[in-house]
């Protein structure tokens, strides 16, 4: 049981420590809307490459985030069922959830982007746009790394529950006072 949690507590800890780190793009997105809206606005100078920075940097803050927002238990559910039942309901309810629906749309994303990622990367696809950025298979290698972030999170979830189904008690979250990270 002891191994269940460490591994749950290991797979969350990846995917918080990468959506930690993903939260620094705010502030890259931030700069780059300021500096084109600026060049646009009072240079009159527009620049595709920009414009595809911005959206790049929030395809990246978004997908990289999947992970984070699984973990801390941002993401959609049903709390008014959820606060209702005990800790072993839950947990059951947690791993049918993961299991039927979490893992498996990971594994079909991460099966069939990583040909995406590859095709591009073969091709050495840019922008649809002549004066835009080249080399799109960077961004399109984010799928696979916000997939692979929300599949740990999900397999640490699993583990977690598996471990509170066994009897283990829920371990001390350290982060259940949601603080704020990042900036």
């Amino acid at each position: 049981m002891t191994a269940l949690l460490t591994s749950a507590q290991f797979l969350k800890a990846v995917a918080r420590r990468v959506g930690q780190a993903s939260a620094w793009l705010v502030v890259l997105l931030v700069l780059t809307v300021v500096i084109d809206v600026i060049s646009r606005r009072f240079i009159v100078l527009g620049s595709t490459k920009l414009q595809d920075l911005e959206w790049h940097f929030h395809a990246a803050l978004f997908l990289l985030s999947l992970g984070y927002a699984y973990v801390e238990g941002e993401h959609v559910r049903i709390d008014v069922l959820h606060t209702r039942f005990g800790p072993k309901v839950i947990a059951a309810i947690e791993i049918a959830g993961a299991a039927l629906f979490v893992v498996p749309f990971c594994l079909i994303v991460l099966y069939y982007g990583y040909n995406f990622v590859e095709r591009s990367f073969m091709l050495d696809e840019g922008s649809a746009s002549q004066t835009g950025l080249p080399h799109r298979w960077i961004i399109k290698s984010m799928l696979l790394l916000g997939f692979l972030t929300l599949l740990a999170a999900a397999l640490g979830i699993i583990a977690e529950s598996i471990a509170i189904l066994r009897g283990a008690k829920r371990p001390e979250d350290p982060h259940a006072d949601h603080q704020e990270v990042g900036l």
